[in-house]
């Protein structure tokens, strides 16, 4: 079962008036893409980044309010231009919507208006993740006896309390008369902040093997074989002046001086002079 799932039946107090009309609406009433942009955006990332308020609120201050309801793609346009962590495609193709649920990503889908699944109208659901061979969804327009109607119980697998499991290929008519049928939803998680390590001045020893250079930074040009100490040139990974000086895993060095470069990484200095001490991508020292 999904950590987060939300009835848009439940949110009859959420206004969510179309600014084109005077009409007074709710969540409840026309709510059913915010609900579902709420379960997809706080499933993918593990937490509740919106509530069904706060999610009502951006759309109607993004202008993603329309006369059917909410303009997925131009709410998962804002919603991804703040979170730099999500990202969308488009898409009418059932193996490529397949392909995103397998891979772990989620998909708002689009019922359409002619093959009754999910509505007997446009309506907004989420293609929560793979169920053997077909796609688990969570309906946020849920009530008792739901699926028990229409021609529902012949056209989906089994019915759940937060909607149901059905084929890929009835996903495919319930969405056939929707050039935009299914919006894939990707989360890449943020890579954990790091700080550059405290090392001191003093003696150490190399754990690889490390470019030398003239100063703090690639771009300040390598140094040479013919350029290095005498005890750097009995280190070198070379013999050759006029080599680019390299100097061997195990080397004994005397760091005199550390500084941090504009890309984040760590430089020190010993009396040959620079090399990266600490790389902050992969968050990992040299010496030890």
């Amino acid at each position: 079962m999904a950590k987060f799932y939300y009835n848009q039946n439940n949110y009859d107090k959420v206004s969510y008036d179309n600014p084109k009309t005077k009409k007074k609406e709710t969540v409840a009433s026309s709510g059913c893409g915010v609900c579902s942009a709420c379960m997809t955006f706080n499933n993918l990332c593990g937490k509740e980044l919106y509530t069904v308020s706060k999610m009502a609120k951006f759309s109607l201050s993004h202008d993603c309010r329309d006369n059917s309801g909410t303009n997925v793609e131009k709410l998962l346009t804002e919603l991804c231009k703040k979170h730099k962590e999500f990202s969308f495609k488009i898409t009418d193709d059932e193996d490529k919507l397949v392909a995103h649920l397998k891979k772990g990503g989620i998909a708002i889908a689009n019922q359409g208006d002619k093959y009754n699944v999910f509505s007997t109208a446009g309506h907004f659901v989420v293609a929560y993740k793979m169920n053997g061979k077909n796609i688990e969804v969570l309906d946020p327009q849920m009530y008792s006896g739901k699926y028990d109607a229409y021609k529902r119980p012949q056209r989906i697998v089994k019915k759940t309390s937060t909607g149901c499991v059905v084929s890929v290929t009835q996903m495919g008519k319930a969405t056939a008369d929707r050039p935009k049928a299914y919006f894939l939803v990707t989360y890449t998680k943020p890579k954990p902040k790091v700080k550059a390590p405290n090392i001191k001045v003093g003696s150490y020893i190399l754990t690889n093997e490390r470019g030398i250079y003239k100063g703090v930074g690639a771009n300040s040009g390598r140094k040479k074989v013919k350029d290095l100490t005498s005890m750097g040139k009995k280190y070198a990974t070379s013999k050759k002046a006029n080599d680019y000086a390299y100097l061997k895993a195990k080397t004994p060095i005397t760091i005199s001086e550390t500084k941090l470069a504009s890309s984040g990484n760590l430089w020190a200095k010993i009396p040959s002079g620079w090399f990266c001490v600490w790389e902050k991508d992969k968050n990992k020292k040299f010496v030890k």
